[in-house]
């Protein structure tokens, strides 16, 4: 229990510590491709959105920011001073707002066909109705966007219960509309995308050849505004770019943390 709202969790590896901002709907195990791979050489942590268990310990509050100091909260129970915090669509978007918050605890971000640049649009308003669904036939429609694994073999039955974590009480319903309006105002008044021209932590921005669901602009606009960062472009890879390249994904990934990244005047390298 972090701030009496539970985190669903895995913990694995050791090493510096990898913490994955897992987004709605995948359940933690539907990162074991890249986690198995990553855990070679990190500690790595995959945490569920913390607002989808116990919709009603959250108090109303599903914004991005109250979100992050949950985040914040979980990491300390732990004892991680800081982490390399990674994310995939929203959770990209708020892997880069965790380090612009608290750059105590950030050493990089990575965002996979993150949200961070994201502006209100026709276009932005149908990718957060897609990814938001609380049907099943939506949550598989979502699914088939995002990974051309996928649009080929659907998972049977029991695996989707393994790698989904569908909405079954209409408290869990009514929270992912909720978390949906929360991040809409998020988008509307540019919370994090206002953030990117004054990040300096390392940044990567891992691009998928065939995502469906991001439109290119908005991952062109945040590579162009941060500074110094990295950017990779992943062919044959959806929106879910771990589950179709797990590989390719875990060695970008690992290449990218063990490069040595100077950050004159941050606080915990003038020890």
């Amino acid at each position: 229990m972090i701030d009496k709202v539970p985190v669903v969790y895995t913990d694995e590896g050791h090493g510096e510590t990898i913490l994955i901002l897992s987004t709605y709907p995948l359940r933690t195990e539907s990162w074991n491709g890249l986690t198995s791979l990553l855990s070679k050489n990190f500690r790595v942590i995959v945490a569920e959105p913390p607002w989808l268990i116990e919709p009603g310990a959250m108090e109303g509050d599903f914004s991005s920011e109250h979100i992050l100091q949950i985040y914040r909260s979980f990491i300390r129970k732990l004892g991680i001073k800081e982490a390399h915090v990674l994310g995939v669509g929203e959770g990209g978007g708020l892997a880069v707002a965790f380090g612009h918050h608290f750059p105590e605890h950030i050493k990089t971000a990575i965002s996979i066909n993150g949200f961070e640049g994201v502006t209100w649009s026709d276009e932005s308003k149908a990718m957060l109705d897609l990814i938001y669904s609380t049907e099943k036939d939506g949550i598989i429609n979502m699914l088939k966007a995002s990974s051309l694994r996928y649009q080929q073999e659907m998972p049977s039955g029991e695996d989707m219960k393994q790698l989904l974590r569908m909405p079954e009480k209409k408290g869990q319903v009514k929270a992912v509309h909720n978390r949906q309006d929360y991040f809409k105002q998020d988008v509307t008044s540019i919370y994090i995308t206002a953030m990117i021209e004054y990040i300096d932590f390392p940044v990567m921005i891992i691009r998928s050849e065939k995502d469906s669901i991001l439109p290119e602009k908005y991952t062109e606009w945040s590579h162009n505004r941060i500074r110094g960062v990295r950017y990779e472009l992943l062919p044959n890879a959806g929106h879910y770019a771990f589950l179709d390249q797990p590989e390719k994904t875990a060695e970008l990934i690992r290449e990218f943390i063990q490069k040595d990244h100077p950050r004159p005047g941050h606080p915990l390298n003038e020890r």
